[in-house]
């Protein structure tokens, strides 16, 4: 099992969901998520600090995928980044084992 954050500009966040359940749809698989709301920071792009300065924000989402689903995401991160060019997208994988 992989894990899988995606750090967004909140003006993208409903692209990333619409594909992200489209994916779950055509592959037969539940989709499932955790959203975090209000996240703030610096990437490639201006900061995202939801202040007077910097007043956007970006959102995270925590995903445990299996293996065989890590390309799927990859390709939804690389059609987001062809439609959204300038706009902070991100995804990190690292391995995950549930404990129980």
């Amino acid at each position: 099992m992989k894990r899988i954050e995606v750090i967004l500009t909140q003006a993208i966040e409903e692209d990333f969901v619409a594909l992200y359940e489209k994916a779950c749809r055509q592959s037969f698989s539940k989709c499932k998520y955790t959203k975090i709301n209000d996240v703030v920071g610096q990437g490639n792009t201006d900061p995202k600090l939801g202040d007077a300065i910097w007043p956007q924000l970006n959102v995270m989402f925590v995903l445990y995928v299996e293996e065989k689903f890590v390309p799927v995401i990859a390709n939804i991160m690389k059609k987001l980044h062809k439609k959204f060019v300038g706009e902070g997208a991100a995804a990190f994988i690292s391995d995950a084992k549930e404990l129980i």
